[in-house]
């Protein structure tokens, strides 16, 4: 049969009031009312996830921001005991020297990623393994796994394997499972390994970079062995001590002298009384010194401690500050800690989510009667 235009007008009717009928329906419910409700939640969610740090949350790790794009950084990673230090050129290079222990790599490796991505780069230049002890190099082994690595600074210390083909009486061996599992990796991943010893002078955008121990080819002492570095920067200048022991900082006064003097010292061996002689303190004599310890009973060495004090240097210590920063402005060290969100992520989600739920289990207080059934209009049939 031949529908006429009488009948299209009696439909364009039919669905315009159709339309009506939907539209006070759905603003005569609750439904609008609960979705604008959860709108508006979600909004201020993430206004309040993005301007309080939680976006960093996705990488585990909250970094030192202070000094975005300052050309010259030092970033003290807390790894409880155990040392780990970033440290980023005017040149846009970036060092790691060493990187704490195995359960510690994952946030090394978050960090480093965290302050690579920040800052707009792509790979670590750098890796210094000061020494074998596994509260150094262990969390190397995940930053290895995860980030482009393109040098690796290691010690004269081998694995059985690899003295296997050397020549010599006097070879240092390590035998444990993590040190040989990291020289593997290393080889694995095709890095240009560089070994450590005192003739390495670098020049990285204006930064001076001296590794002053070791100076020998043997120690039976694996901490003798430790990567000792001085960076100096304008005129400010900071040495980085490993785990050697008061043998090493007795050659080092004898080969250095006054040199060593320093207004940044990464204190030796998380403050054991091994190191850190009141002699060579003395010689150094740091405005500043940098302690990476858990905080536990043992470490730092009270007598460290009492040392420091002595000659006026302020302590940083990671077991206090947790991670933090240094960079020098205006021939001065400045210093800031990990910025801590206002909100944290956790209570955000779980704060929004409990108002979600509650916006969709009451009734909306402006809604209009319609249908005391809710009920909407059935579609027209032909």
């Amino acid at each position: 049969m031949k529908k006429d235009k009488y009948y299209w007008k009696f439909k364009i009717k039919k669905t315009k009031e159709k339309y009506q009928e939907y539209r006070r329906y759905i603003f005569s419910t609750s439904t609008f009312f609960r979705c604008s409700l959860t709108v508006l939640i979600l909004s201020v969610f993430f206004v309040l996830f993005f301007t309080c740090g939680g976006m960093l949350y996705f990488y585990d790790v909250v970094i030192v921001d202070a000094f975005k794009g300052v050309d010259f950084q030092i970033h003290a990673i807390s790894v409880g005991q155990g040392d780990s230090t970033l440290i980023k050129f005017p040149n846009n290079q970036t060092m790691l020297i060493d990187a704490g222990e195995r359960d510690q790599g994952e946030h090394v490796t978050n960090y480093v990623k965290a302050f690579l991505r920040q800052e707009g780069l792509d790979c670590l230049d750098f890796l210094v393994l000061t020494h074998p002890d596994s509260d150094h190099i262990g969390g190397a082994i995940n930053v290895l796994e995860n980030i482009n690595v393109k040098n690796v600074f290691r010690p004269k210390v081998y694995t059985e394997e690899e003295a296997s083909n050397l020549d010599g009486e006097n070879i240092s061996i390590s035998t444990t499972a993590t040190y040989h599992e990291l020289v593997d990796l290393i080889s694995e991943k095709q890095c240009d390994v560089i070994f450590t010893d005192n003739t390495i002078n670098m020049n990285l955008g204006g930064v001076r970079v001296e590794f002053l121990s070791p100076s020998e080819d043997y120690y039976s002492d694996t901490n003798e062995y430790s990567a000792v570095i001085m960076f100096t920067y304008q005129t400010k200048k900071f040495l980085f001590m490993g785990d050697a022991n008061s043998e090493i900082e007795h050659t080092l006064i004898e080969n250095y002298g006054d040199y060593l003097n320093a207004d940044v010292l990464k204190v030796a061996h998380h403050g054991s009384n091994t190191s850190s002689s009141a002699e060579f303190l003395n010689v150094v004599k740091p405005k500043y010194a940098l302690l990476y310890v858990a905080g536990n009973k043992d470490l730092p060495s009270v007598d460290v401690l009492n040392r420091l004090h002595e000659i006026g240097s302020d302590l940083l210590q990671t077991s206090l500050l947790g991670d933090y920063a240094m960079t020098i402005a205006n021939d001065d060290i400045l210093i800031s800690q990990a910025p801590t969100p206002t909100i944290d992520i956790a209570i955000l989600i779980s704060i929004s989510t409990l108002l979600v739920i509650a916006t969709w289990g009451i009734n909306n207080p402006f809604s209009q009667k319609y249908n005391p059934r809710r009920v909407p209009p059935k579609i027209l049939e032909d």
